[in-house]
């Protein structure tokens, strides 16, 4: 079937964005607007602490900015998303970026002089100025660093060199999204196809074990000839993490990443915990797939092997709508009318059209409804996506219709809870809706899937990050043969005795992108850790459960979120949230087990 052309596609499968602008002349309206707008946010910022009235005033007009450049980010991206090909839209894109780097020149100077001034003196202003209200947590997080901030001058010095010594990220995204070339492949049917990280991801799942092994071999065989100089560049980040933590005043480079959001590194360390003395359930996980897939020694390249038959039922969209509003009704009422009118008021673009940009995401701002971009097949994963997606733009409803503009905004640290409980839930509903033993196995494998890559595989690259930063925080030199042999024992810590833990596997770790964000991987582990509970606690109606979880979604970023966990009796202090999501692992995996040996 040919793809459509996006002037081809219904009115009611696309998302109604004339709900936020009818036309591009009231967008650029609102532009002219905000280019009046800077240079009153430059004096209000070198009048910042003359007195109480000046400091609100530059709050209250950088926020009148922020919420209209965010509503014309979601109206530009989401229209340059639709049809990449169109350049009116890019150009709209393009003039809203310019628009927030000239803000953000002006507002880079407003926490290091925050930071500077008299906490008295802040608070005073806070407590005079009613205005100023809804920023004290906002305000009272920049005060929170000052016992970590420099002078003035050694400030502006590290940040003039901060670009300098975090290039090394683009560097990496260049040379191994542009630069790195593989070795053909020959596919399933004896024919020589070319290979990168994309044919990689469908070869290692091929029923080939040939095509596996050789995916597997010619991928690792490209990171391996540029091991010394990704090594560098990754070396380039531990020691710059390194060197400004120690600067600063902070014990170590994790303390210093996760003190921003008012994080302990116990939390991360009770993570790791937990995962290892859980890890026999991994193990064994990996034994019922060697015998599903009739192998004698399981190795790595066999992990992505499917062992069980894919759903190959369609589901239309109208079918993954009812599914999706079913399964969700647990929720109640008011969550459930705010999917219905998702549904039926078109936040939804929902098929692919040509020239569409791939995947899916939930956006949206203070002043918009919370659209979702799908490229919907028709295939059970989409329905799941759906859920997911669904997930973060109730979240993101409910927060904004319940906090001012200055608390809306949810941390990632909580953003995948929503999302991921969702489909949790979905999972719960459909493993009792179906009826064949090979679908059952389908809905119970997906699950498991989700806890293999996401709990166990992302733990493992945390600890990772943590044994590097750590390792150069003590005075280490890091070499390519130390990254490679510490990541190499760390798989064979996660796969245990019964997996072949092949050579190439220690140069995985020279592909992982999010590497170069420090400590951003352990919030995927820790937020589907917190799903659990929250999926476990709602399909068990937990009594005044749904009701705090709802107040939850509606709290954005009103607090620190370990705090605002705390409204649904969440504790992070000890291992029992990340224990109890192994646990349905380990339940989910028994059930899976007992189906397949019927």
């Amino acid at each position: 079937m040919n793809t459509k052309l996006r002037e081809e596609v219904k009115d009611e499968d696309k998302w109604n964005l004339e709900l936020i602008y009818e036309n591009i002349d009231l967008y650029n309206k609102d532009y002219d607007k905000l280019e009046k707008l800077l240079p009153i946010l430059e004096e209000d910022s070198k009048k910042l602490l003359e007195s109480s009235k000046d400091f609100a005033k530059y709050y209250e007009d950088a926020s009148e900015f922020v919420r209209l450049i965010d509503k014309m980010f979601t109206y530009a991206h989401c229209k340059k998303d639709e049809d990449t090909a169109n350049s009116v839209y890019q150009e709209l894109y393009d003039k809203a970026v310019l628009l927030y780097t000239k803000f953000s020149e002006i507002n880079s100077s407003i926490d290091p002089k925050i930071i500077r001034e008299d906490e008295n003196k802040i608070r005073e202003y806070i407590e005079k100025e009613d205005s100023l209200k809804p920023f004290k947590h906002e305000i009272e997080s920049i005060l929170r660093q000052k016992k970590h901030s420099l002078s003035e001058e050694e400030e502006k010095i590290i940040a003039a060199f901060t670009p300098v010594f975090q290039s090394s990220d683009n560097a990496y995204s260049y040379l191994t999204n542009a630069d790195m070339k593989f070795k053909n492949i020959i596919d399933e049917n004896g024919k020589e196809q070319e290979f990168d990280e994309n044919a990689y991801s469908k070869y290692i799942r091929s029923t080939s074990r040939d095509v596996r092994i050789n995916a597997f071999r010619n991928l690792y065989d490209g990171y391996k000839s540029l091991e010394n100089t990704i090594t560098s560049l990754y070396s380039s980040i531990l020691n710059y993490d390194s060197i400004n933590a120690k600067l600063r005043g902070y014990s170590s480079s994790i303390e210093s990443y996760l003190d921003n959001k008012n994080i302990s590194v116990k939390l991360y360390e009770n993570l790791i915990k937990s995962v290892h003395s859980n890890l026999p359930n991994l193990y064994r996980y990996f034994d019922i797939k060697r015998e599903m897939l009739g192998l004698d020694k399981f190795h790595l390249y066999d992990g992505y092997a499917s062992t069980v038959k894919e759903l190959d039922k369609k589901y239309s969209f109208e079918e993954a709508k009812e599914l999706v509003l079913d399964a969700l009704k647990v929720y109640g009422e008011e969550y459930t009318n705010k999917l219905k009118e998702a549904f039926d008021n078109r936040w939804i673009d929902k098929y692919p059209n040509k020239n569409k940009r791939g995947g899916a995401y939930s956006t949206g701002s203070y002043d918009t409804v919370p659209y979702v971009l799908l490229n919907y097949t028709e295939e059970y994963n989409d329905v799941s996506t759906l859920a997911h997606e669904l997930g973060h733009s109730m979240h993101t409803y409910f927060s904004c219709k319940n906090q001012p503009f200055a608390t809306h905004d949810y941390v990632i640290f909580l953003a995948e809870i929503a999302s991921t409980t969702n489909e949790l839930i979905l999972n719960d509903y459909m493993l009792k809706k179906v009826k064949t033993k090979e679908e059952k196995l389908a809905i119970l494998n997906e699950k498991l899937d989700l806890f293999k890559g996401t709990i166990y595989r992302q733990t493992m690259f945390a600890e990772f990050e943590k044994n590097a930063h750590d390792y150069v925080d003590n005075g280490g030199v890091v070499t390519s043969d130390y990254l490679n042999n510490m990541y190499y024992d760390l798989n064979k810590k996660y796969f245990g005795d019964n997996v072949v833990v092949d050579e190439e596997i220690k140069y995985e770790w020279l592909r992982i992108p999010h590497f170069y964000t420090p400590f951003y991987v352990y919030q995927y582990a820790t937020s589907l850790s917190i799903a659990c509970y929250v999926a476990k606690n709602i399909l068990e109606k937990t009594p005044g459960f749904k009701e705090k979880y709802l107040e939850l979604l509606k709290s954005g970023g009103k607090d620190y979120p370990l705090e605002l966990l705390k409204i649904i009796d969440i504790s992070l202090d000890d291992t029992k949230v990340f224990d109890s999501a192994n646990e349905m692992f380990n339940k989910t995996l028994e059930e899976f087990i007992e189906i397949y040996k019927k």
